[in-house]
């Protein structure tokens, strides 16, 4: 019995030796009960339902995709239900010792993951949403638009801070970069305050006044355009790759990437008709849906 026991040992361990890479048992993954969201201007729903003309970048937190709510306040002036990630986190998983964090920044582009993401740790999240790199896409001139290199650089950094400092079993959930030549394609459809065409908002991009100008400049070709949407789909991939190498490579963290933001055909309702950029209330709304039930924790 005994070379028996040290031959089944031995077998087993000779098993362990020899697994794939990735091949371990993960962390039991932890309610999502602190959410924390690291991402730019559409995470923060700027101008999204509301519009202050004294502060052109207006946050409208309560239509965040990911960190909306809605309270006494929000009832009573109407404001759009977008049923938030952290609204179906209560509904699903009850309010008691939740808490609802937004990292996100208006301007913020991949070289302020770091931050963000350090933020994240300091919170003791159990949850992190990722929508983060519109702004390395949307430049004033192709010359400024991060290399693979860089976008790969900087989204690792912000990675690795998250896997070190993170609680065991906690999810990191990246959406992928807004198709962002749809938005332009959807121009003479839409117009923005006192009904101005968004096409003529966009003009502005010629002296520096509107953003995107690598995909909003009247006077970009085809090609200027084609070129733009290149860089938002390599960006993508990045993204996607970097989440399998760490979902793979991290036994303590459940790691996933969607591209439904990518993928979805906004329709005119679903742009901000203040400035003809940001997704609008039902925009942020159908982000969260679509976002949720492709995630982690949807049904």
């Amino acid at each position: 019995m005994p070379m028996l026991r040290r031959f089944v040992v031995s077998l087993v361990l000779a098993s362990l030796i020899w697994l794939p890479s990735g091949a371990f048992a993960k962390d039991p993954q932890r309610v999502p009960k602190r959410l924390s969201s690291v991402g730019d201007s559409i995470t923060e729903a700027i101008n999204a339902e509301e519009f202050n003309p004294f502060v052109i970048i207006t946050p409208n937190h309560w239509a965040s995709w990911a960190n909306g709510f809605r309270g006494f306040w929000e009832w009573l002036l109407g404001r759009t239900n977008v049923r938030s990630h952290n609204q179906r986190i209560s509904s699903e998983f009850g309010s008691r010792n939740r808490k609802n964090f937004m990292e996100a920044l208006s301007g913020a582009d991949s070289f302020d993951l770091g931050p963000q993401m350090t933020a994240s740790v300091s919170r003791s999240a159990d949850y992190v949403t990722v929508f983060m790199g519109h702004n390395d896409v949307c430049q004033d001139s192709f010359s400024n638009i991060p290399t693979d290199a860089e976008f790969e650089a900087n989204v690792r950094a912000g990675f690795d801070a998250l896997r070190a400092g993170l609680p065991n079993g906690a999810t990191v959930y990246t959406l992928g970069i807004v198709d962002i030549y749809k938005l332009w394609q959807l121009g003479p459809q839409l117009s923005g305050l006192l009904g101005v065409s968004c096409e003529v908002v966009w003009a502005t991009t010629l002296i520096g006044a509107f953003p995107c100008g690598t995909m909003l400049n009247p006077l970009n070709s085809e090609a200027d355009r084609q070129y733009t949407r290149s860089r938002n789909v390599a960006f993508n991939q990045i993204l996607e790759d970097l989440v399998m190498e760490f979902e793979t490579t991290d036994p303590h963290h459940h790691w996933r990437f969607s591209d439904v933001a990518f993928q979805a055909d906004f329709v005119p309702s679903e742009v901000s008709p203040f400035d003809c950029f940001h997704p609008s209330a039902e925009g942020q709304k159908r982000l969260a849906r679509d976002s949720w039930q492709a995630g982690p924790f949807g049904n």
